[in-house]
């Protein structure tokens, strides 16, 4: 498979660098060298590159927008960034602009291609030392219903949800009016993100299939609210 790819890089001999690090490749062809973001976007039209390899000088503020903009042009293209500076200060910053690798310029051509490989497959390479930083922020609504943080009184809530207490029953086990056991109900609904007690019912069911093997429940019969249960004001809820 051959790889379309173009370089921005404003130092020609850096570029020529990148250049003969790649021209044994064969499978590779450089459709170009752009020496400024303006010129980039020229040659990008003009040659519809698979990947662009991006020089980065974090020293200038600009090129930090540079992937973003050329993104935001062209959604499909993958941009690799290579640098040789530190850019494990800038890693998210770079995410959010759209960039598909990162690249110090101390990578050898197997490297490169590896790399460049990886990226047309959906795939990227990160030094194991940054994947060990990396931590997977989820929206609510792809959680499952034991990674939600609840208050103790929403964990009791849901335990007797699952074992079908009626809204009455739950009032006198919490020392509470009907009133505000809806209300309690409600937000406990908006955080699982359903409407009834069939539906959170329902949700428990279907998360309990994919629950990790010893993974305890956020409630147990034992954490349920009892006589001696303080009750948690409204507005603290």
């Amino acid at each position: 498979m051959l790889i379309k790819l173009l370089l921005i890089e404003k130092n020609l001999p850096n570029a020529q660098q990148a250049v003969s690090l790649l021209e044994p490749l064969d499978h590779i062809l450089i459709c170009g060298v752009a020496t400024s973001y303006e010129h980039s976007i020229e040659l990008i039209e003009k040659k519809q590159p698979d990947i662009v390899l991006l020089e980065l000088n974090m020293l200038e503020e600009q090129s930090m927008y540079i992937s973003a903009g050329i993104k935001k042009q062209f959604p499909h293209i993958h941009i690799i960034i290579y640098t040789g500076y530190d850019y494990v200060p800038y890693f998210n910053q770079l995410i959010e602009n759209g960039v598909s690798g990162m690249l110090y310029k101390t990578a050898s051509a197997e490297e490169l291609n590896v790399m460049l490989y990886n990226v047309l497959r959906g795939n990227t390479i990160i030094p194991l030392s940054l994947y060990r930083q990396i931590k997977l922020h989820r929206s609510e609504h792809l959680k499952h219903y034991w990674e939600i943080e609840m208050t103790p009184i929403e964990q009791s809530l849901l335990e007797m949800i699952d074992e079908r207490y009626t809204n009455a029953l739950i009032a006198k086990k919490i020392h509470v009016s009907e009133s505000s056991v809806e209300k309690y109900l409600r937000k406990l609904y908006d955080k699982l993100g359903v409407r009834n007690k069939s539906q959170a019912i329902e949700r428990m069911r279907q998360d309990r299939r994919l629950r990790p093997i010893g993974f305890a429940e956020k409630a147990s019969p034992h954490a349920l609210a009892s006589p001696r249960t303080e009750v948690v004001e409204h507005e603290h809820l």
